[in-house]
C-alpha cells in the first residue's frame, strides 16, 4: 500500500514539475555553472544509504515517466542554450583566429608560397642549416637516399636525409655497421605526376614532377604546431600544407656541405 501512493504521489508531481518553467530554469542554472567549472565533481562516491534510496524511488517511479517529461523537448532546449553560450563566448571566432595566425606565420614569408619547390633548393639550404655542425664533425655529405616504387598503377618517390653521414653511424660503437632509410631523422614522400621536363643540359636526366603527400622532420609527422625554425623546414612546409610541386631536380650525390676532408 505504502509503495502504491508512494508512486501515485511521484506521477502526479512529475506531471506538474514537468508542465511549469522550473526545469527550462534549472538548465539555464546547470549550463551557467558548466561554463564556468567544466570539470566540477564528476566522480562522487555514494554511501549505502544515498543507495537504498535511489533504488526506492526507481522501483515508485511510473512506467510513463519518459513521456511525461517529454525529454526530446529538453534536449532541444538544452542544444539550443549551448549553441547560445558558445556564440556569446566568442571562443570559435578566436580559435579560427589562432588557426590562421599559425598557418601565415608557417607558409608566409620569404616567398615560399610558390607553385613548385626545388628539392636541390631545399636539400641545400638543409646543408646550410647543419654545415657549422658538420665542420665540427668532419662531414663532407650529409646521407641522403633516394627510393622509387610503383604501387596501383602510381610512382611513388621518396626522399631520406639525416645531417650525419653513413660513414659516421658506421664508426659509432654503439650503432650496427648500417643504417635503414626510416631511421634516417627526416623524410619526404611524393606521389609523382606522369609528366617530365628535360633538365637543364642534355647530360642530366630529365626533371620529374609529383606532390608530397606526407612528411617527417625529426621522425615526427610535419604539423602546423611544430616550430619551424629553418627556411628548408618552411619550404617543405609549403609543399606540404601549400600544395606545391617538388621538383626532383638532383641526385643525392650533387649535395656536400662543400668540405673535402
Amino acid at each position: 500500500m505504502t509503495e502504491q501512493t508512494l508512486s501515485q504521489l511521484l506521477q502526479e508531481r512529475v506531471a506538474v514539475y514537468a508542465g511549469s518553467d522550473r526545469p527550462r530554469e534549472l538548465i539555464d542554472q546547470g549550463i551557467d555553472e558548466m561554463f564556468k567549472n567544466l570539470v566540477k565533481d564528476m566522480c562522487r562516491s555514494y554511501g549505502d544509504l544515498s543507495k537504498a534510496i535511489e533504488g526506492a524511488i526507481k522501483a515508485a517511479l511510473p512506467a510513463n515517466v519518459g513521456d511525461v517529461f517529454e525529454l526530446t523537448k529538453y534536449n532541444a532546449m538544452i542544444a539550443a542554450q549551448l549553441k547560445e553560450r558558445w556564440e556569446q563566448s566568442a571562443f570559435a571566432e578566436h580559435l579560427l583566429k589562432q588557426a590562421d595566425a599559425s598557418i601565415a606565420e608557417v607558409l608566409s614569408g620569404e616567398g615560399l608560397i610558390t607553385g613548385e619547390v626545388s628539392l636541390r633548393a631545399l636539400l641545400e639550404e638543409f646543408t646550410k642549416a647543419n654545415k657549422e655542425k658538420a665542420a665540427e664533425e668532419r662531414w663532407e655529405a650529409p646521407e641522403i637516399r633516394f627510393e622509387e616504387e610503383g604501387r596501383y598503377g602510381s610512382n611513388y618517390f621518396s626522399v631520406f636525409f639525416d645531417p650525419k653521414p653513413e660513414s659516421s653511424y658506421r664508426s659509432d660503437a654503439f650503432s650496427s655497421s648500417g643504417t635503414s632509410a626510416y631511421s634516417l631523422k627526416h623524410n619526404i614522400h611524393v606521389m609523382l605526376d606522369k609528366e617530365t621536363r628535360p633538365a637543364g643540359n642534355d647530360h642530366d636526366d630529365p626533371i620529374r614532377i609529383g606532390e608530397v603527400y606526407c612528411a617527417r622532420i625529426d621522425n615526427e609527422k610535419i604539423a602546423l604546431s611544430m616550430n619551424l625554425r629553418t627556411k628548408w623546414e618552411r619550404m617543405l612546409a609549403s609543399l606540404y600544407f601549400g600544395k606545391a610541386k617538388l621538383l626532383v631536380d638532383c641526385d643525392p650525390q650533387d649535395i656536400t656541405y662543400g668540405f673535402d676532408y
